[in-house]
């Protein structure tokens, strides 16, 4: 996120995911459209399927360039249910998004991307983490894939529909506040997670090369569009052969002994990757009434699937929405990684009642009471400033 998705993916799913070195190994083939705007409506109706009056569409399908260019890829990809799901925007906020092109039930999948189209943005097989922070998750995305002339080609009808810096889909988060707005976000939690967020961007663009501008952008892009998967790999057995003496006839008995004795279980360990998902990473967020989830499908399988799943009746001409990361993102977390604050969210109420050092718990915190933040609030036309009030 992260607003982080667990599943457990098997070791045949990750070796499509991974990146490799050549242009050939590359599958050929978002935050959010994401751009992150929360979402009110519910998103689906709780009634059955068989009211003959349907609701004028809330949307207006996306027929741009781009986005045919990514459904062509993926349907050549076979890409499954594509025409069930459009890309599409609301009618009342401009903000793009995935409708559903039809009527869904509770448990139905909506749409299923193959995991030979997922970018992976680290490698769980190395020794050593290759993206121990979301900063060098931008990096890898960076130099894997869009700074990559081989694969931005092969990649490109999916890069092709990312949001630019300069696009209404980019929706920054506090990291690219200034030192005066983020000390006006008092929340000192927000504001330490976005200090420590700037200061690793500086670290990994001096380590790795890169400019700033350039790593905080595909930092902010990745963070706001990426899934964690918790992949389970097996642990490497220590090598029992290991002898200062190489006698061979002691090494025919090791080997007899060992095939006598029965196979051991193989212990496995869990780490966890990040991936950016083609076509369902344009699903928009809503904190309390999600009507979809991500899952796999037939992840011990050579050819398995992301796909979304309705978690509730869905119909036709609502907008298909998820939460973000874990599910229980409080907006701290929403806008310290996807860039937007949600008109309400439940999840608010726990953070408060949990507490701690860096949260304040009580209206008699803040330097300005509420009303003089909502009659601010109303007045305001600058974005950042209206995130921060």
């Amino acid at each position: 996120p992260t607003l982080i998705l667990l599943l457990h993916l098997h070791l045949p799913l990750l070796l499509l995911l991974l990146p490799l070195q050549s242009a050939e190994a590359f599958a050929a083939a978002k935050t959010k459209s994401r751009p992150k705007k929360a979402q009110s409506a519910s998103g689906g109706g709780g009634g059955g399927f068989g009211a003959p009056t349907q609701a004028p569409p809330s949307y207006t399908p996306d027929t741009s360039a781009t986005t045919q260019s990514l459904l062509q890829f993926l349907k050549h990809q076979k890409a499954r249910g594509l025409e069930q799901v459009e890309i599409g925007h609301d009618h009342d906020n401009g903000v793009r998004g995935l409708f559903a092109a039809q009527n869904f039930q509770q448990g139905q999948l909506l749409c299923q991307i193959p995991s030979d189209c997922a970018l992976a943005l680290s490698d769980p097989n190395l020794p050593v983490d290759d993206a121990p922070t979301l900063s060098h998750g931008g990096a890898n995305f960076w130099n894997m894939y869009w700074n990559n002339p081989q694969a931005r080609t092969l990649w490109a009808p999916y890069l092709d529909t990312l949001p630019t810096a300069d696009s209404p889909q980019f929706d920054p988060t506090p990291d690219f506040f200034s030192p005066e707005q983020l000390q006006l976000l008092e929340f000192p939690r927000i504001i330490q997670q976005a200090q420590q967020r700037q200061q690793d961007i500086l670290t990994v663009a001096a380590e790795q090369g890169l400019g700033p501008t350039e790593l905080q952008f595909a930092t902010w892009l990745t963070t706001s569009r990426v899934f964690a998967i918790a992949i389970a790999t097996p642990e490497k057995e220590p090598d029992g052969n290991e002898s200062k003496d190489n006698n061979d006839d002691d090494d025919h008995a090791k080997d007899e002994k060992q095939q006598q004795q029965p196979p051991t279980m193989t212990k496995t360990q869990t780490n966890t990757i990040r991936v950016m998902v083609p076509f369902i990473d344009m699903a928009n967020h809503n904190s309390d009434q999600p009507n979809a989830k991500l899952t796999l499908i037939d992840p011990e399988k050579d050819e398995a699937w992301f796909a979304l799943e309705a978690t509730r009746p869905i119909k036709k001409g609502k907008e298909i929405v998820i939460s973000y990361g874990s599910g229980v993102a409080s907006t701290v977390e929403l806008l310290l990684n996807y860039g937007f604050v949600p008109h309400r969210n439940k999840m608010d109420e726990f953070m408060l009642q949990k507490g701690g050092d860096d949260v304040i718990a009580t209206l008699d915190g803040w330097t300005t009471t509420l009303q003089q933040d909502q009659a601010r609030l109303a007045e305001e036309t600058d974005a950042t400033m209206r995130k921060i009030l």
